[in-house]
């Protein structure tokens, strides 16, 4: 319940009060009376105008309660489907962890994983073209049936997925999400340059963590 609202409330109620002892007054006039009828009349005048104008604010007390109890159950329900799609997150987010370890090849006789290919994405590796590895990365991931292209499919995916749930997230009352979620927001989009480069991502998704690496 609005709290203006019930300010409003309370001013009709007191000015309807005013008005009834400026009626009184005007019926029985100011001066001291010792008449026990009159005074009986006094009572009786007054307790059948304020006993409904009492009931009246235990009414709307029972109504600001009854608010206030929805509120912390609406509130309960947010706070539930936050942490529900925080799990979600986090599952996905590991996923992710899994797939960027996804072994490519070798140079100098080390491993090559996906997740190198994300920092030379990060960098314009197939703009400046200066990167045999990844485009030799770019090949092996259009290559259907290829591990690589297997992991590749599944991080699109994961991303994917990992936009709804962060845009099914609740906001905060300013607007934004809670800086747990902005950093998971703002870790998944470094895959979108190399993602970018390889094609397929959906558009909204695209535009998602385009806009959270504009803001970072």
């Amino acid at each position: 319940m609005n709290p203006r609202f019930l300010l409003i409330v309370a001013g009709i109620a007191l000015s309807f009060m005013a008005a009834i002892v400026v009626v009184y007054l005007d019926m029985f006039g100011i001066n001291r009376i010792h008449d026990q009828a009159i005074w009986g009349a006094f009572g009786d005048y007054f307790g059948g105008i304020l006993n409904p104008i009492f009931a009246l604010f235990a009414f709307l007390g029972v109504l600001w309660s009854l608010d206030l109890q929805m509120k912390q159950v609406r509130q309960l329900a947010l706070d539930k489907k936050a942490d529900e799609i925080l799990q979600v997150v986090k599952d996905i987010d590991a996923r992710l962890a899994g797939l960027l370890q996804t072994n490519i090849g070798e140079t100098s006789g080390f491993d090559i994983h996906i997740l190198h290919m994300v920092a030379e994405a990060g960098r314009g590796a197939k703009q400046k073209g200066d990167s045999n590895s990844y485009k030799q990365f770019l090949q092996i991931s259009a290559a259907p049936g290829s591990l690589v292209e297997a992991a590749v499919r599944e991080i699109q995916h994961q991303v994917s997925t990992m936009c709804e749930f962060l845009q099914c997230y609740p906001q905060q009352q300013g607007g934004g999400y809670t800086p747990i979620i902005e950093y998971y927001a703002s870790k998944t989009s470094r895959l979108i340059p190399m993602l970018n480069d390889l094609g397929g991502l959906p558009e909204p998704t695209r535009a998602f963590f385009d806009a959270k690496i504009r803001s970072a």
